[in-house]
């Protein structure tokens, strides 16, 4: 074998035990269930899991241009033990918590004109015609089912369906939501607990990456739940009004459902494909590569595949009735807006710089031939959207996981996910891949390239449960810090209650697109704790879109929303979501908690019993989590299995994820291009709030991830986490 030496090192670098034995080696196929007992299981977890924060850890990672840091940092036992740890309980929920719900019969489109150029398609189907022989021998049975991941279909499960069916079946009022709200989500006297590690803009990326991969659409006209008034609530003194969620059609009910009593669909795609940019239907991705005049489209498209953004003033096109034109514009912010933004600049970027110059060449030539002007313009915009998406997926794998997740070995685990081990061993993957396998081949090989695509028998969709432990409003500020984009003094701070809904645009053009991006550069979130939630979301109109027609509107406490939302679609309580998930479970409040006073108050909520406890109560109270991470450990092994099926399942980040199809230039583009550089692009103003000037010549960079609060605020983060490390 030709890379046989650098496989051995690379497994001796991991820490890979040749040895038989279980008790000597209980990761030996990094499968917890099938080689440790359940009694090892919870004593190594237990013994990983660690306590308080890390050392500020993320411009550490240095694996491609340090390599003897990157050797120390995994040959460290105590790095290993927790980096196996975490690989092991990731491969039992990808072989044990991947539960099919039923896909829809295939209809009505034609694969073969669909995907006679392979691209993302409007709705998300057709991703696996003619692509048989890029599964593995397990899923081929699954290639005939060609609207996995698409529009309308449903959400998945990790939870088998006897857990989730009891759920559902339970009292959705007890403990009251509103009580649940107001006494452990709410923030105390309006102040708020600081995450200072990180910014605003890390917010915003969260509920802009959420927008791409699930809404349960509009909620019902026809169904209503009342949620009883609470008196420790100031507000909702005739209770709270709740409409259902929207549920299938007599038709869509009838799809076999693998024996679970409710299943719900999502209205945009599955895939990780920037429909939030533009759009899970062949109308919206026309509206968003229109020309428009004065809030009106002109029904032309803008040439060369190009999408519509004022790009002398850095901000999106609106219509006449105050939207945004991009893919997806439901709970509307102006953090939304500042990501969208960006992205619709990158895609023309992209047009312009990467693919244009190779018009002739690689693209818009066939037999020798150009192609026609409008087949070219179409294919520009095609190429154009998979390296924008497949750039939005690097950056949130590689820079925002980490940013949240401040741990040296989760620095190095999410980069591998992307990347593989190659950027220090220079190894050839597929030959790697063709010699190892299980959590060991993920570990080394990356989940994306060719030869990664693996369904694990189950066809691919986002799930409930991934929706549930996403729910991070306590992420959202009471205010953000005013900062201007070209003095870099504060102006005061603004509500993020006046920058939403039919707000957004006139907050924006307030101070417009570059003082808003450094603000959200440079003020902080929430911390995902208890009693944490935005003041301003206690009593609020929610509204479904910003403009005059808008529908839906309902006025709420979003932490009872919240709570809610996830007993109505059948999560189960904490505990049994932890059993679940093969996470042992907390065996009181006093174990849950540090805190006394939270003990006390969990108690009187729950009636003593910590079964009772809500699963997003739980994950906010939770000190279960390993050492700098911004969330606990239940959220985390969800986001673990999730993060990583999304890139393995998804062909376009497997063996389409090639120069034949993304061209060189942009798979060049893709692997090279960080956020930062995506602000500097469009915003060069900013490129003092992440370098600095040398003395002697050139720059430093200092602020490596732009999720974490930049120059001049980015120095007191360290000091920051010393005061966390004496908490």
């Amino acid at each position: 074998m030709k890379n046989k030496k650098g496989l051995i090192f690379l497994l001796l670098l991991a820490g890979v035990s040749c040895t038989t034995n279980k008790k000597e080696d209980p990761y030996r196929s990094l499968s917890s269930k099938s080689d440790r007992s359940e009694e090892e299981a919870e004593e190594s977890y237990w013994k990983n899991r660690g306590k308080g924060w890390s050392k500020f850890g993320y411009d550490g990672y240095s694996g491609k241009k340090n390599k003897l840091k990157f050797v120390g940092a995994v040959a460290s036992k105590k790095n290993r033990d927790f980096s196996f740890e975490a690989s092991a309980r990731r491969q039992q929920l990808l072989d044990e918590n991947l539960f099919d719900t039923g896909v829809s019969p295939h209809a009505k489109v034609d694969c073969s004109q669909a995907m006679k150029r392979v691209h993302r398609t409007a709705y998300g189907e057709c991703y696996f015609y003619n692509n048989e022989d890029h599964l593995t021998d397990r899923d081929k049975k699954l290639a005939n089912q060609l609207r996995i991941g698409a529009v309308n279909e449903r959400f998945g499960r990790n939870i088998g369906a006897d857990k989730t069916n009891e759920a559902s079946k339970q009292d959705l009022m007890k403990p009251s939501p509103l009580e649940v709200s107001q006494k452990l989500l709410a923030r105390k006297n309006g102040k708020q607990v600081d995450a200072p590690v990180i910014n605003v803009l890390a917010t915003a990326w969260l509920q802009a990456m959420n927008h791409d991969w699930f809404t349960h659409g509009k909620n019902s006209k026809k169904k209503s739940y009342n949620l009883s008034s609470h008196k420790s609530h100031p507000h909702f003194k005739d209770g709270m009004t709740v409409p259902a969620t929207i549920e299938e059609s007599e038709k869509e009910a009838s799809l076999e459902n693998h024996g679970y009593d409710k299943t719900f669909r999502n209205k945009v795609t599955h895939w990780w494909d920037a429909s939030q940019i533009y759009g899970s239907d062949p109308e919206t991705i026309r509206k968003v590569r229109s020309v428009w005049r004065d809030g009106k489209n002109t029904g032309r498209l803008i040439p060369s595949g190009k999408i519509a953004v004022d790009e002398a003033n850095r901000k999106l096109r609106y219509d006449s009735e105050g939207l945004p034109v991009t893919g997806f514009h439901d709970n509307w912010w102006v953090g939304l807006e500042l990501i969208h933004t960006l992205f619709h600049l990158e895609h023309n970027r992209i047009v312009d710089n990467v693919l244009k110059p190779l018009i002739g060449k690689e693209i818009c030539v066939e037999k020798g031939r150009r192609t026609s002007k409008e087949d070219c313009d179409e294919e520009l915009f095609e190429k154009a959207r998979m390296i924008n998406s497949a750039l939005i997926a690097k950056i949130h794998t590689a820079e925002w996981t980490p940013a949240l997740l401040d741990n040296e070995m989760l620095h190095i685990g999410m980069r591998s996910n992307w990347y593989g081990m190659r950027e220090v061993t220079g190894l050839s993957i597929p030959a790697l891949r063709a010699k190892v396998d299980g959590g060991v081949k993920h570990l080394i090989s990356g989940l994306v390239g060719k030869k990664t695509l693996d369904l694990y028998s189950v066809p691919f969709t986002l799930t409930e449960e991934f929706v549930a432990v996403y729910r991070m409003h306590p992420l959202v500020p009471d205010f953000v810090t005013v900062r201007d984009a070209k003095t870099n003094k504060e102006a005061g701070k603004v509500s993020t209650k006046e920058m939403i809904f039919r707000s957004a645009k006139s907050t924006m053009d307030k101070h417009g697109s570059a003082t808003w991006l450094n603000s959200f550069g440079t003020s902080f979130p929430g911390a995902m704790t208890l009693h944490n939630y935005p003041t301003w979301m206690s009593n609020f109109v929610a509204e479904r879109n910003t403009g005059k027609k808008h529908g839906d509107s309902v006025r709420m406490d979003m932490g009872a929303i919240d709570v809610f939302r996830d007993r109505e679609r059948g999560i189960p309580k904490y505990n049994d979501f932890r059993r679940a998930i093969h996470l042992p479970a907390i065996k009181s409040f006093e174990e849950l908690t540090p805190n006394e006073e939270d003990q006390k108050v969990l108690s009187e909520v729950y009636d003593g019993d910590i079964e009772n406890v809500d699963l997003i109560v739980g994950t906010l109270a939770e000190a279960d989590r390993y050492p700098g991470y911004a969330f606990g450990n239940t959220p985390f092994y969800i986001f673990a299995l999730m993060a990583s099926r999304r890139l393995m399942a998804d062909p376009f980040f497997s063996d389409y994820f090639t120069k034949d199809y993304y061209t060189k230039d942009g798979i060049d583009h893709v692997q090279k291009t960080t956020m930062s550089d995506v602000i500097i692009r469009h915003f060069p103003e900013f490129k003092n709030r992440f370098y600095q000037k040398r003395k002697t010549f050139g720059h430093k960079e200092v602020v490596k991830n732009a999720f974490r609060p930049w120059l001049p605020v980015y120095t007191g983060v360290k000091e920051a986490i010393k005061d966390m490390d004496n908490l």
